[in-house]
């Protein structure tokens, strides 16, 4: 307890020169699922095959309560969970106490999921590799700033057996406070079958070129995180409630980029934060709370996953849930002056200031049934049938200037997964929009996961065709910079892909085909601003990707590899090439600190650089500027000391070997050299 009080202490000193200090979520904090864009993905480190059911822990528990006073209790006492493995059964996984991917604390720079942004961790972002979104119905069309919100799916349960605490803390380690986070979770066990927890986050960034008002010290991102969360199971396992509350709040100044575009190609006297802005007043702020409940009730007979053990987890053979979701956003952009600097072109309602507001309020309820044919083997594979049916009813508050409506959703949901074999399994998933303002939308997915053998390893065919509704801003903005009331057809999209894994060679290799019709995207009108458009044509992408390890006694190189080919480079602007190298060293100094010494490479090759918008954070299509691009070095040494990860880095290492700096959107220079310091902190008592 003295060490919480003290580090508490230590990070208030720290903090207290950040004035604001930091928000946000950016690459996931431990524990928490390693890919943004399928947060019910369990953390890469943890083994599927190795997931623990419930009867682990309680079976620990009761040879626990005879000695508790000797208990020194670690990592091995917690578990967790998320929704998406309380769907069957109750399928925990153990805590990632290692070093690996920890250093990675961006979400924007994430390896497997780069993007294209503004430069700065908190600030616009979109992918830089082709992904589209595979989701239906109602869509605002604001994402630039989604990373960094934290949303009911991202939510982790966990099973303690004694009280859990996490802290994570990332810093400069010298020179300007550009870039700081702070997160604090804790969660504990009311009862055995009871668990409550919340989590607080704080990220904020400071600008490396062209501060507001040439303010240095101005905090440029500055978003908020928290969260509240229950996990109740009954003793006889049949009903399982989830509750989560969630608040974001999250505030970005919008500096328009700055205006010398010859930053790297002509000398320059002026420190880079204080580059003159083309805006110094505008701002973004985006709200987005919510409250979520769930609960599961099993019907029927229940099959024990073993048999000995009366307490172990259960396998329902009928199962009905219901979820209702209540989520409340709100987006706001405001500029206190007038624009000189012709970036933002119109002004329609007012003319020497601007305060556009979005806000939405949407109520969600879903009923599913479930129902199980299991042969008499306990197998979570082997001759199984699980069918899922369902109905959700999404109803909207949609309020913009003048423009006020109401409307709703109502969709089925099917979901079909047939266990051939204990080497072969089969997946239906349907969703289909049947009444309402995005009625006829619909996605249909089917996969076939095949394992030939331990060695040889395992292959996935997959297929989805997707039909979705233009996002509401493609058709009608009403702000003060942007006017417009378009129509569009629904963009449908046709996917096929070959994965092919084996985890013993550190293998995983992937082939997509995707068909993309009627794209939206945005364009540069008349005046070169952004403007909605509608690709006629048909879109064709060929997308490959190999992720490779290689170990030779103490040393580690991680690879991954994409490459993509279209024939509109032009409309999609992503790049053909991307490649991401991890190279690190791995020793047990004094034999307790496990280290890895180390350095990461990213590159990606030419492609046509977005524009953007920051009225309303869109990137869009202008001119067409492609950018020399070079490898980017960062250099890492990441250690474990007792309870306590640390990391040190230095990020792009090279900087003046190649090129003075790079670009990755038209007129916004990414970060320079730097080096950052981290740490992350459990406490289980």
């Amino acid at each position: 307890m003295k060490k919480l009080v003290l580090l508490f202490l230590f990070l208030s000193v720290c903090l207290t020169g950040f004035s604001q200090v930091l928000p946000g979520r950016t690459r996931p904090f431990p524990g928490q699922p390693t890919n943004p864009n399928n947060p019910n993905e369990v953390p890469r480190e943890v083994d599927r095959d190795k997931a623990e059911s419930e009867d682990n822990v309680d079976s620990l528990r009761a040879k626990l309560d005879a000695v508790k006073d000797s208990i020194i209790y670690t990592s091995k006492f917690i578990r967790f969970t998320t929704e998406e493995f309380l769907k069957d059964s109750t399928r925990l996984f153990p805590l990632d106490t290692t070093i690996k991917n920890f250093h990675r604390y961006k979400i924007i720079d994430d390896p497997e999921n780069p993007t294209m942004n503004l430069g700065l961790n908190g600030l616009s972002s979109r992918d830089l590799l082709f992904k589209p979104a595979k989701t239906i119905g109602f869509d605002a069309g604001f994402h630039f700033l989604d990373k960094y919100l934290l949303k009911p799916s991202d939510i982790i349960y966990f099973q303690a057996r004694a009280p859990y605490t996490e802290l994570y803390y990332v810093t400069p380690a010298f020179g300007r406070l550009t870039e700081q986070m702070f997160l604090v979770k804790h969660s504990q066990n009311v009862k055995p079958n009871w668990n409550i927890g919340a989590s607080f986050a704080k990220m904020g960034s400071r600008s490396y070129y062209g501060s507001p008002a040439r303010e240095a010290d101005k905090l440029v991102a500055n978003h908020l995180n928290a969260s509240l969360w229950n996990w109740y199971e009954s003793k006889n396992k049949r009903y399982t409630l989830l509750a989560n509350a969630i608040f974001n709040n999250l505030k970005t100044y919008e500096n328009g980029s700055i205006l010398n575009d010859s930053l790297y190609t002509f000398p320059t006297n002026i420190e880079p934060e204080f580059q003159e802005a083309r805006l110094n007043n505008a701002k973004q702020n985006w709200r987005n709370n919510s409250f979520y409940v769930k609960q599961f009730y099993n019907i029927g007979r229940q099959k024990n996953i073993d048999t000995s053990d009366t307490s172990s987890a259960v396998l329902p053979t009928q199962r009905v849930s219901y979820q209702i979701l209540y989520n409340k956003q709100k987006f706001l952009f405001t500029n206190d002056v007038r624009d000189k600097t012709g970036l933002l072109n119109n002004y329609y309602f007012k003319k020497d200031s601007t305060a556009d507001s979005t806000q939405i309020n949407h109520l969600q309820n879903e009923f599913t049934y479930s129902f199980y044919i299991r042969g008499k083997s306990v197998s979570f594979l082997r001759n199984e049938l699980k069918v899922n049916v369902g109905i959700q009813h999404d109803y909207y508050q949609y309020e913009e200037y003048t423009f006020n409506t109401n409307f709703q959703n109502v969709t089925l949901k099917g979901t079909a997964d047939y266990g051939i074999s204990d080497k072969a399994s089969l997946n239906v998933n349907l969703h289909q929009i049947i009444q309402g303002r995005n009625f006829g939308d619909f996605i249909y997915q089917a996969s076939l996961e095949t394992k030939l053998s331990n060695n040889v390893g395992r292959i996935i065919l997959d297929i989805y065709s997707q039909n979705q509704s233009p996002a509401l801003i493609y058709e009608q903005r009403r702000g003060n910079h942007y006017q417009w009331n378009l129509n569009f057809d629904k963009t449908k999209t046709q996917h096929f892909g070959f994965t092919y894994s084996n985890p013993k060679f550190n293998l995983l290799a992937k082939a997509e085909y995707f068909l993309i019709s009627n794209h939206l995207y945005f364009n540069a009108g008349s005046d070169g601003d952004a403007k909605p458009a509608q690709l006629s044509s048909n879109i064709n992408l060929l997308k490959l990707s190999l992720r490779k390890d290689f170990k030779f006694k103490k040393f580690t190189s991680e690879n991954y590899l994409v490459y993509q080919k279209t024939d509109f480079e032009t409309v999609l602007r992503t790049p053909e090439v991307y490649t991401f190298h991890s190279v690190y060293f791995s020793n047990d100094f004094f034999k307790v600190l496990k280290t890895d010494i180390g350095f990461d490479v990213k590159y990606f090759g030419k492609y046509t650089a977005p524009s953007y918008a920051p009225a309303i954070g869109a990137f869009y299509n202008r001119e067409n500027v492609r950018f020399d691009t070079y490898p980017v070095i960062d250099v890492f040494v990441r250690t474990n000391w007792k309870r306590a990860n640390l990391f040190l880095r230095y990020d792009y290492a090279n900087q003046g070997l190649f090129s003075k700096g790079y670009y990755t959107v038209n007129r916004y220079p990414m970060p320079y050299s730097l080096a950052k310091f981290g740490i992350n902190w459990r406490f289980y008592d």
